[in-house]
C-alpha cells in the first residue's frame, strides 16, 4: 500500500472513531491506543513504520470493501 494512501486511511478511520460514526466493539480501545502512537514524519504525512498491523489490517479490510 503506497504512504499516501495509507496516511488518507489512517486519518479518516481516527476521524470516524472521533466522530463515534463506527464501533468496533471490544477492539476500539486497542485501536484508539494504536491510532494515538502513529507519528508524523517532517513531510507532514504519517510515519508507516508507527502503524501498527492492526490498523493496518483494518485498512485493508476498508479497501478490500470498497472493491466488491
Amino acid at each position: 500500500m503506497n504512504r499516501e494512501l495509507l496516511h488518507e486511511r489512517v486519518y479518516a478511520l481516527k476521524y470516524v472513531l472521533e466522530g463515534g460514526q463506527v464501533d468496533l466493539g471490544s477492539a476500539q480501545r486497542e485501536i484508539e491506543q494504536d491510532l494515538d502512537h502513529v507519528k508524523t514524519a517532517k513531510d507532514g504525512m504519517i510515519d508507516p513504520e508507527t502503524v501498527s498491523p492492526k490498523i493496518i489490517e483494518i485498512v485493508k479490510a476498508t479497501l478490500d470493501q470498497e472493491q466488491h
